[in-house]
């Protein structure tokens, strides 16, 4: 779909040159001298891959340019944790990584004259989050393309920090408009958005239409392999009777029965919620994944989170904690990680059975890095702690955390003068997305539950990109 769509946009817009980093495969771009276009492949490059650069004609590094991206190495060494599905990765190696990718890619955006970088989605995939960085460095213009939780919306953004910028200038606008308005009714929505308030508004709300999409598990991929596959299933086997592949299934064995140790611990310390006890909502994100790296910021560590709001929540508020439906990667999480959440005086473990939306309705706040519980409890009345970015920091009910002076100021707001988010302030608030925002996506995943054709994506997209360049003054 990205490629599509960055094809009709050289029809119409010619560059004279283009750098392409894609897992697809190549197919050449019209518009674009052949000369003058370079492909490389994600797969290769994420693992620090470069086969065939001549590394004495790269530019080398300086401390000069290391210490002025030192919030990118940072990032870097977190997001490293993606390639950690089957094995661990030391820090000597992700040090080393680092340094690759900054030297070739500093070098390649000052060689080739790069002068814009787009992106179908937020960079989130290791080499991209340098590419980004060093853009941002140079102040070469950034775009991409990021989703929300509503199906087919997504919005032009330029800077993680800043998510979806065109929200707050035309919500501010629609508040005013409406000052003077008490019942939300007064406030109109496309059909597909009234929908979509209608559901957020009830007590059981509805799922983000892409949490209802069905996910095969290792084990389901597995027996999908065996059922419409057998050959492969067979030489996938067979495979595993070498001795390599014994030692691959004993690192398997020894991920599974880790994993196990952190889930049992974590089972026998869960209780169930008492609603009579008033408590902040914190449900743990899904890791590793880019709504904590890179939109969480420093506090893609969700332990910062909760050690926050464990020193700055009135004395008589608990904080529930309740990890996430979804298995994580196997190193996100250890009996030590739960430990360290038991022993804050306020935290309790809350058992995995319990219903996410019953804690939201009964809970005083909501405390969420970016997560979508944050922005379904606007729409329910909770206040909301937010300590990432995200398209929803701009609403009204919404606070967002950067400091220790932050946490304690939203509690206050909270606990002592009772600030909630009204239905009115809520409604504006999804009339600014619907107006500001692209009604459509590119990101794969997102595609999979979507209502709309792929000539649609396509032509809502590449106008959007468009828009951007001209916005840009790019010609």
């Amino acid at each position: 779909m990205a490629q599509k769509t960055i094809r009709e946009v050289l029809l119409k817009r010619p560059f004279d040159f283009c750098a392409v980093l894609s897992s697809d495969t190549v197919e050449r771009l019209e518009n674009v001298p052949e000369e003058r276009q370079e492909w490389f492949s994600s797969s290769q490059v994420r693992g620090c891959d470069y086969a065939g650069v001549d590394w004495s004609r790269v530019t080398p590094l300086d401390e000069e340019l290391i210490e002025r991206m030192r919030g990118c190495e940072t990032v870097f060494m977190d997001m490293v944790m993606r390639l950690e599905w089957k094995r661990s990765i030391p820090y000597a190696v992700r040090k080393q990584w680092y340094l690759r990718h900054l030297q070739f890619w500093n070098d390649y955006l000052i060689r080739q004259r790069i002068n814009l970088y787009i992106s179908a989605w937020i960079p989130h995939e290791i080499p991209d989050i340098v590419i980004y960085h060093l853009c941002k460095l140079r102040r070469i213009p950034v775009v991409y393309f990021h989703t929300t939780t509503m199906r087919d919306v997504s919005f032009a953004e330029y800077a993680i920090e800043d998510p979806a910028p065109k929200i707050p200038q035309r919500y501010e606008a629609l508040l005013r408009e409406y000052a003077g308005v008490k019942d939300w009714k007064e406030i109109p929505l496309s059909a597909s958005f009234n929908k979509r308030f209608a559901s957020l508004t009830t007590p059981a709300v509805q799922k983000p239409p892409i949490e209802s999409y069905k996910r095969l598990t290792y084990w389901g991929r597995i027996r999908r392999m065996l059922t419409a596959q057998p050959l492969l299933f067979l030489q996938f086997l067979v495979a595993y009777c070498t001795p390599t592949g014994l030692r691959r299934a004993l690192k398997t064995c020894e991920r599974w029965m880790a994993v196990r140790r952190t889930n049992a611990y974590y089972d026998a310390h869960a209780i169930n919620p008492d609603f009579t006890r008033p408590f902040v909502y914190l449900p743990l994100h899904y890791q590793p994944e880019a709504s904590t790296v890179p939109m969480g910021g420093t506090y893609a560590n969700q332990l910062l989170v909760a050690d926050l709001l464990n020193a700055h929540l009135p004395e008589d508020v608990l904080i529930y904690v309740k990890e996430h439906p979804r298995a994580g990667g196997w190193l996100t999480r250890s009996p030590g990680y739960y430990a360290q959440l038991l022993a804050m005086k306020k935290v309790r473990l809350i058992a995995r059975h319990v219903d996410t939306f019953l804690l939201r309705e009964h809970c005083k706040a909501v405390a969420t890095v970016t997560g979508s519980a944050g922005f379904e409890a606007i729409f329910r009345g909770k206040p909301v702690l937010l300590f990432g970015y995200r398209f929803y920091q701009y609403a009204r009910g919404v606070f967002r955390v950067r400091t220790a002076e932050d946490c304690a100021k939203a509690a206050r707001e909270i606990f002592m003068h009772h600030a909630t988010p009204s239905l009115v302030e809520s409604r504006l608030f999804l009339r600014a997305i619907e107006e500001t925002c692209i009604h459509a996506v590119l990101d794969p995943w997102k595609l999979k539950v979507t209502h709309l054709s792929e000539e649609e994506h396509v032509r809502k997209c590449t106008d959007a990109i468009l828009q951007e360049l001209d916005a840009m003054n790019i010609k």
